[in-house]
């Protein structure tokens, strides 16, 4: 509307400003109050006297100073979240030459917090934000100073952009503005308290004008069951003048460190006493030299037994294949796999109400409209989803569902550009976050957080006798329901596609178990990635021998048994015909697509349908890496596929490709009021219901029977889960070298346990002969190494006792180990066990039994044989909090994973070697189901056995060996924290027979105990 500037309207306006200014004047002259005299109701309109206290202050974050009491309050409110608990106040006063600022923050919850230091490269995390806008007395410009602390004390001071609100931008990252200069000159520290934080904070005086404009925002870090919360003073998009009173105190505050929550401070190596401790210490720690490790090429013995393995699958596949000319081949070969697969994957979920909460609707009036949905999946399991809808359809429309690749959730921008692009040209496009990414992370909003998510969820997963691919499938069944309620819907349409690198691995497996995918578009699945032709060298098989795939961490990429039923990853696809499909890559082939093995049986199969019309493939720009990688599906490989699904189904193909990156915050589905609504739970409380469920139900089925039928029962059920766990007989055992000391001798042999399966071990004898020889075994994830460094004091009193010590390293542990770390890297081996039908413990268990029996077959008295499973892992600190996934850019806390290999290894001997004298074990879980506890977990994969709670856990196995001498010391939880007498007792009952548990094991009470029990 315009404006006509006339004598009347300039009169008006600006006798209304005069008016303005003078109330203005009279408020702010009212509000003025001597020191300690002070109330003030906040509004746009109120000017905030800061007040200056003479008492004295210590920035060191506790708040408990005098001083306080006589800053000014500043609420932190949000009345649209009081549901979710209070933001909690701010206060500000001036101390001499500084304007002193505080926060307590209540939080119920763990903490969310990474960074540390001055001006930081800021993660996502709980934080609370000053906003300053005022005339530099320095400089005389206007400035708007945006404040930024965290509960570790991190520190961000910047030029803020826009009108000096807080309201902008969620996090201050570090392209936000220009940091300030006199960031260093700022005093800080931030304590963290039973729920709660505090922060201090004060800022010279000299660099800030004595009037302008504040405002206060506190950021709650996004959690996997409430969305991102913010309380704000004084209220969302408002600000308070401010005139700060000149102070005549002539001191400054007084700057007081404070020290960060920390672990628990590594363990020295123990101290040998004893000269014959000290004579332990020194031992050699290795079997083999260093040439022999060369030239026996130790560090690939694991990898080459694994790959040979692999590849006798491979070629009996091929033999089968070979002989499949018919449909009813076809059907014969593929049943049978198909059938392994859903054994594997095991029954889906109940249907149960999706109960959809559209929380925005958007229409920006371009010829697509967005919904924000949350549905449910599971009872309070929700997912959060994107559906991009024509803004005007006509009839019954197509849908295509999008999985998006684990690089990023559904807020990335070509999952954008398909969702608006294909909407416009009138098709339905679903995009959701998967478990792990976006608003339905488990654990941190952090960078690559999906990648780590999917490595810890996944283990728990497994525990529970479930798989992360399944539960995503699951959602994505859930999602073609969702689609199927809106009447406009095709239902002969409906066209799944999953994106490349994590995405393409669900859907071909949803196309399997879903009838109504019309077609399936897996990216990046089908046989090798396509880097790998570029990175890997030259392929391990022949062209009519097809790839089953390799190990990998993220657990939806490797799925156990796939590769001993041979549901290989072009299986899966080629099952779909004859619905279409099209074989989709990233980047270019290397040559062309007729040269790929996968594509030559695609053909094959399609072939006997008849169906080759419904057989495509598409690929991007090679080589890798290149111009062609994409994070997700690139617009280049978008208009090879449109033509496709226009001829198969007559989807229309896009005039243009449309380009508009909407704001995250707008693309977000789970409002608190949502939440309220839901109610979501995680993936771990959820897997936890299960679990304890099923494992009631497994303890009750045995509840009837006598000791020794529970104790066969639960040898036979757990050997289903275990794997090969039968030991070598008449193993091949050989001495490589052997040593005298002063009153021991030293032997370095080797033993077979499997064909090409060679362990390096050492026995130390004593010199003094018993009456009755004993033998202790030692196990741990360390090795004997860790044992010969950590251990020295307690090995040297188990010889000068006349005790054996056999001190061996089952594989992948110790010298096996080579230079793998723990964390998702190091998971390789267990993962290619479980594509194999076997679980790293199961083998590990044969190896340990083997040994246990050649000890026994040398001695007179095979009841001499005792266990020691140990850890060589400091548990994390009990307040530890700052939990973070393995693989991430380190904290500043340290965490560390436990090791319980060597206690479970121990307990699982016990159970099936009944000659077991006794087992001391030190540093182990509590319990599995622990693991379930909380959404982190701190356990490395190998120790994970694919529905070990389905049946037993540790407590289970303890009380089947019994009244045989068990000690427990140390016990950790899932989160590697040590746990009480009282947690030990309530699991593990207090009238147990023999059983001894300790919180301690100090000053050799495992050997002590192992002595007394010969």
């Amino acid at each position: 509307m315009k404006m006509f500037y006339t004598k009347e309207n300039y009169y008006f306006l600006h006798g209304g400003l005069l008016i303005f200014l003078l109330y203005f004047t009279i408020i702010s002259i009212s509000c003025i109050q001597q020191k300690r005299e002070f109330t003030y109701s906040p509004s746009i309109y109120t000017t905030l006297n800061i007040p200056a206290v003479p008492d004295p202050l210590a920035i060191d974050g506790k708040l408990n100073d005098a001083f306080w009491q006589y800053a000014h309050i500043l609420p932190l409110t949000n009345r649209t979240i009081d549901h979710f608990g209070q933001g909690g106040e701010a206060r500000v006063a001036v101390r001499g030459d500084y304007l002193c600022l505080s926060a307590r923050i209540p939080e119920s919850d763990r903490l969310v917090a990474h960074s540390t230091g001055i001006n930081p490269t800021w993660w996502r995390e709980d934080m609370i934000v000053w906003m300053f806008r005022y005339k530099s007395p320095i400089t005389n410009l206007n400035m708007s100073v945006a404040i930024a602390a965290n509960p570790l004390g991190a520190l961000s001071l910047w030029k803020a952009s826009g009108s000096g609100t807080s309201n902008t931008r969620a996090y201050p990252l570090e392209n936000e503005g220009t940091p300030v200069e006199w960031s260093n000159n700022v005093l800080i520290a931030a304590v963290i308290g039973q729920a709660e934080w505090t922060v201090e904070l004060a800022l010279p005086l000299e660099q800030l004008g004595t009037i302008g404009f504040i405002s206060l925002e506190r950021v709650r870090a996004p959690r996997p069951n409430v969305p991102e919360l913010r309380w704000y003073w004084p209220a969302l998009y408002e600000r308070v003048d401010y005139i700060m009173a000149s102070s005549n105190a002539e001191s400054s505050p007084v700057f007081q460190s404070t020290t960060l929550p920390h672990n628990r401070v590594n363990k020295p190596p123990e101290t040998p006493g004893s000269s014959l401790a000290k004579e332990v210490a020194t031992l050699p720690k290795q079997v083999w030299t260093e040439e022999e490790h060369k030239s026996l090429e130790i560090s690939s013995m694991l990898e080459r037994s694994i790959q040979s393995r692999i590849a006798a699958f491979a070629e009996e596949e091929k033999l089968a294949f070979r002989e499949v000319r018919t449909i009813d081949d076809w059907e014969r070969f593929r049943d049978k796999r198909l059938a392994a697969m859903s054994n594997w994957i095991g029954p889906l979920p109940e249907r149960t109400p999706l109960r959809p909460t559209i929380t925005r609707r958007s229409n920006c009036g371009d010829g697509f409209i967005i919904e924000n949905i949350v549905y449910e999946s599971r009872p309070n399991f929700i997912v959060t989803a994107n559906l991009y809808l024509p803004e005007k359809p006509s009839g019954k429309i197509p849908a295509i569902i999008v999985v998006h690749s684990h690089h990023a959730p559904k807020t990335q921008s070509e999952l954008q550009d398909m969702g608006m692009t294909w909407a416009r040209s009138g098709i339905a496009v679903l995009v959701m976050d998967q478990i792990c990414a976006g608003e339905r992370t488990q654990t941190q909003p952090w960078p690559r957080e999906s990648y780590y998510g999917r490595y810890a969820t996944g283990n728990q997963l497994y525990l529970a006798g479930e798989s992360l691919i399944k539960w995503m499938v699951w959602d994505i069944i859930r999602g073609v329901d969702l689609l199927l309620k809106r009447s406009y819907i095709d239902p002969d349409r409906i066209v799944l596609l999953g994106a490349v690198a994590g995405g393409g691995d669900p859907a071909a497996l949803t196309a399997n178990l879903d009838s109504r995918i019309a077609a399936v578009i897996p990216f990046n699945f089908g046989e090798a990635g396509p880097e790998e032709h570029y990175t890997s060298g030259p392929r391990l098989y022949d062209f009519e021998t097809a790839d089953p795939g390799g190990a990998y961490w993220e657990t939806t990429r490797n799925i156990p048994n796939s590769v001993a039923e041979q549901f290989f990853p072009w299986f899966l696809c080629a099952a779909v015909a004859p619905r279409p499909f099209i074989y989709s890559f990233e980047i270019g082939w290397p040559k062309t697509v007729e040269e790929e093995p996968a594509w030559a049986r695609y053909k094959k199969v399609f072939d006997l349908f008849g169906s080759r019309d419904k057989l495509a493939e598409v690929h991007g720009l090679g080589p890798f890496p290149g111009p062609g990688e994409c994070t997700n599906v690139s617009t280049f490989l978008r208009k090879r596929i449109d033509p496709i699904l226009n001829r198969w189904f007559q989807i229309p193909i896009p005039e243009t490709e449309y380009h508009k990156v909407w704001p995250e915050p707008e693309l977000m589905c789970l409002t608190p009021a949502a939440a309220v609504e839901h109610k979501p739970e995680s993936v771990s409380a959820v897997a936890m219901k299960l679990a304890l469920q099923r494992l009631a139900d497994s303890r009750s089925k045995r509840e009837g029977l006598t000791a020794d039928e529970r104790k066969k029962a639960l040898q036979d059920e757990l050997k289903k889960k275990l794997g090969d766990i039968d030991p070598m007989n008449s193993p091949a055992v050989r001495t490589l070298w052997t040593r005298q000391f002063s009153n021991f001798s030293m032997e370095a042999l080797t033993i077979e346990t499997e064909p090409g399966i060679m362990l390096p071990f050492f026995l130390l004898s004593p010199k003094i002969c018993p009456q009755h020889p004993s033998v202790v075994i030692t196990l741990a994830e360390g090795g004997k190494e860790g044992f010969l460094s950590l251990r020295s004091n307690e090995i040297a009193s188990l010889l000068s006792d006349g005790i054996t010590v056999c001190l061996p390293d089952v594989r992948g542990t110790g010298e096996l180990s080579g230079q793998r770390s723990h964390g998702p890297g190091a998971m390789g081996l267990s993962a290619s066990e479980l594509i194999l039908g076997n679980t790293m413990t199961g083998l590990r268990l044969k190896d340990t039994r083997t040994i246990f029996r050649w000890l026994a077959g040398r001695s007179d008295d095979p009841n001499c044989i005792a266990l020691w499973g140990d850890s060589f892992s400091d548990p994390n600190a009990s307040d530890f909090q700052f939990d973070q996934s393995p693989g991430q850019l380190p904290g500043p806390l340290q965490q560390r994973q436990a090791e319980p290999l060597g206690s479970f290894l121990a307990l699982l001997t016990g159970l099936y070697e009944d000659s077991v004298a006794a087992i001391a074990c030190r540093g182990g879980l509590i319990s599995f189901s622990s693991v379930l506890e909380d959404n982190f977990c701190h356990i490395p994969q190998d120790v994970v056995v694919p529905g070990l709670l389905e049946i037993t856990d540790i407590a289970d196995i303890v009380r089947t060996i019994t009244p045989r001498p068990v000690l427990l010391a140390e016990l950790v939880n899932g989160l590697n924290k040590k746990v009480n007498l009282s947690l030990m007792e309530n699991e593990y009952g207090r009238q147990i027979q023999n059983l001894t548990l300790t919180e301690e094991a100090e000053n050799q009470l495992l050997t002590n105990w192992l002595t007394s029990k010969y």
